[in-house]
Parts: C-alpha cells; structure tokens; sequence
C-alpha cells in the first residue's frame, strides 16, 4: 500500500481529471439519450402498477484452513476463522406507470454462528469484504437497511435509473453463464477477485440497447457507497467518483462482455469502514475485465475471463477463469479453474508474495426442489505457487492449500 502525496497542484490536477471523467461520462449520457429515438424496443416492460419480489438465501461454508476474513485496520478487530454463515433476506416492491417505474429494496443480512460475515459467500470465492466479531458483529448486523430506492426511467431501448442504487445488479453479469439467475444470488464464479467492483450507492445508471443483441451501460456514482444504509454519499460529497463503461452483445446462445472500470481514490467503505492510515485515501484503481460465454446445446455452455487491474493497493492485478455449466432435469453443476497472481510483496501478516499464482478449482452441484427453490453443494480447493496462500485465502497459517465445502439455499419468490 502506497500512501498518495497531495499538494496545491496535486489537487487541481485531481479537480481536473474528475471534471473531466465526469464531462465525459456526461457526453456518453446524452448520447445514449439522444439516439433512443433510433433504437429496437428493449426487453419486455414490466406490468403496469404494483409488483415485487423477496429472496432468502441462507448459506453455511466450513474450510480445512483459517483465514483473515477482515481487513487490517487500527480501527477494526481482526476476525480469523475457519467457518462461516449468512442469512440474507430482500424485499422489494416497485410501481410502474406509463415509461416510469419507482423501486424500493430492504435487505436484511445476519451472521449464523461464529463465524464470518461476508456480502459474498462466506470465505469462499469472491470479494474479500470488512467483517467483525464480538461486540461489533452487532454492528454489522444492524446495517441491514435500505438497499435501494431509485426511479427508472425506459423509452425505446434506452433504461436510465437515478437514486440509491446497488449497481452491482447493472453490470457484470452473465445470463448463460450464471446459474439459476430467478433465484437470484447464484453465480458460480461471477465475482472478480482482482478488484472489488465499485458499488456506488448515489449513482446514475444507463443502459441503451444499440439493437442486433449490441447494449452499452454506463454508470457514474461514489467511489464505494454503504449499499444497506441510506448513508451512501459520503465519498461522493468529497468528489470521489467510481465509473464504468460496459459493452455486451448478447442472443440466446452467447454472451461477450467488455468492462472498463475507474475508481477515485476514496476514504469511505462499507460498514463504516475507512483506509487504515489516518489522513490517507485508498488508492485509485483501473480495471479491464473481458468476458466470453457460448451454450453449445441444452445441457452444456462454456466461460472464460480475463481481468487486470491498475492500482497501488492492488492485493491481486490478474485473473484467468475458464468454467462449463451442464444441465440435466431438475440438476445443474458449475466447474471452473481460476489463477489469479499476486501483485505486491507487502501482503497482509506476509503471507503469499510478488508474483505468486492463487488456483482455485470450484465444483457446484444444484438441485431445484421447486421452480423457485435451489439448494447448492460448493467444494473449493485452493493451492498457491507459492510457499503459502494468501492470508484471506486460508494460508493464515502458513499453509499452500485450502479445501472448502459450502451448504447453500435459495428461494425466489416473485408477486
């Protein structure tokens, strides 16, 4: 991690580069707008008035290895475990009228045990988040909130939200690749490890349908907002913005996705968290992420991405995963192979180093108990090139590899 030096003339440079960014995601939003005109009618328009949804998604993950599943911080206790648990509940109601829908979404997340905290599946792959233990668990637990409450806006291919927003929802995402995506939270591989997605809260979403299967998004937001609490600008306030730009063409037997991200730097993360050097702001992050996904018949569709990542905190900077998906009936398995490399030798508690490749093998069987209800069975297998795994990987005792099993169910039920 490298401390950023300011001076008077380090801030108008910063002033200029965000007035820039920002005139120039402008002029992409006003073109998206001013072609609307021009486009293919969207996808099919939700029904006129009132509609919701509410998921439940409990999952429980045990490893052979501990791992730091918090991030080290003076203000922050360390949690160390090899266990982890989540129950997330989400309720959301929307009301649409003529081009105009207004949505609402609470989401309640609780720790089981314990164990880890985790907005991603506990331990496993994904985004390493802040967790606690003790006294501030409670704290996390009670972030659960407000989730987003937004306005969309969709005329002739063109969708544009405005609000609070979990961006997270808006891009990224993989309809052949990404499991049984009615019942919400199951992605197999979906999240990057290299950098944690910018989850702007107070943000501007664009999506215009180009026509021919062609879209482009773009958001512009805080640089990383608090997506449970209504608390979501505070980075925002102080000018530091996250962008993304994201080109996909898509049918209904393959999917290529193009991802370009920009992060300020910032101060702010989620659960009251801020970058553990007083007076300092995480660095800024560049990242390019490139996605390909084909459904060769009815029971077989192939992955791959690669991603990179530009940062001066960057714990990871490149990633390769290749995965298949096979259906049979009411069964479903995800394999995949990721190696993601180690982009720094000051590593948290000096485990894993420069240059050293993370691979990690995951399986998943799913099984539909019901057309809206999936339970899961995860095993991860990690190994490092290296003499030992990444602290948050399991290799907090030093050890090479890692072997998780994860128990997971998931309801959708819409009305």
């Amino acid at each position: 991690m490298v401390p950023i030096l300011r001076n008077e003339q380090g801030h108008k440079v910063v002033i200029f580069h965000a007035l820039l960014k920002l005139f120039l995601l402008t002029g992409i939003f006003a073109g998206l707008l001013s072609c609307a005109a021009h486009a293919e009618s969207g996808p099919k328009q939700l029904p006129e008035g009132w509609s919701g949804f509410f998921l439940n998604n409990i999952t429980f993950q045990k490893s052979t290895e501990e791992a730091l599943r918090s991030r080290p911080s003076p203000y922050r206790a360390d949690l160390v475990t090899d266990t982890g648990g989540r129950l997330l509940d989400v309720f959301a109601l929307q009301f649409k009228q003529g081009d105009w829908t207004f949505m609402g979404t609470y989401s309640d997340s609780r720790t089981l045990g314990g164990g880890a905290y985790s907005l991603t599946n506990p331990i496993s792959f994904g985004v390493n988040t802040v967790e606690t233990t003790g006294a501030q668990r409670k704290a996390v637990d009670i972030k659960s909130g407000l989730q987003e409450l937004a306005a969309t806006y969709r005329k002739n291919g063109t969708m544009m939200i405005i609000g609070k927003i979990d961006t997270a929802n808006w891009y990224l995402a993989d309809p052949i690749f990404g499991g049984d995506l009615g019942n919400g939270n199951d992605f197999g591989n979906a999240a990057t490890r290299v950098v944690a997605p910018p989850f702007p809260s107070a943000a501007v979403v664009v999506k215009h349908n180009v026509g021919k299967g062609l879209s482009i998004t773009g958001i512009v937001g805080d640089a990383f907002g608090d997506r449970e609490t209504i608390n979501a600008g505070r980075n925002l306030a102080r000018g530091d913005l996250a962008y993304v730009l994201e080109l996909n063409y898509q049918d209904q037997k393959q999917h290529y996705q193009l991802t370009l991200n920009h992060i300020d730097a910032f101060r702010h993360f989620d659960k009251d968290a801020v970058w553990p050097v007083p007076g300092e702001k995480a660095p800024p992050v560049d990242a390019i992420m490139s996605s390909a996904s084909y459904r060769f018949d009815s029971h077989w569709a192939g992955f791959g991405r690669i991603s990179y990542a530009s940062g001066d905190a960057q714990l990871e900077d490149l990633n390769f995963l290749a995965g298949l998906r096979y259906d049979l009936g009411s069964f479903y398995a995800l394999a995949s192979q990721s190696a993601t490399r180690i982009a720094t030798d000051h590593t948290p508690y000096q485990r894993g180093a420069k240059g050293d490749y993370t691979f990690v093998s995951e399986l998943t069987l799913n099984y539909k108990l019901l057309p809206m209800l999936t339970v899961g069975l995860t095993y991860d297998h990690y190994r490092s090139s290296g003499a030992s795994l990444l602290a948050k990987d399991g290799g907090w005792n030093g050890a090479r590899h890692n072997q998780i099993i994860g128990l997971r169910m998931t309801s959708f039920l819409p009305f």
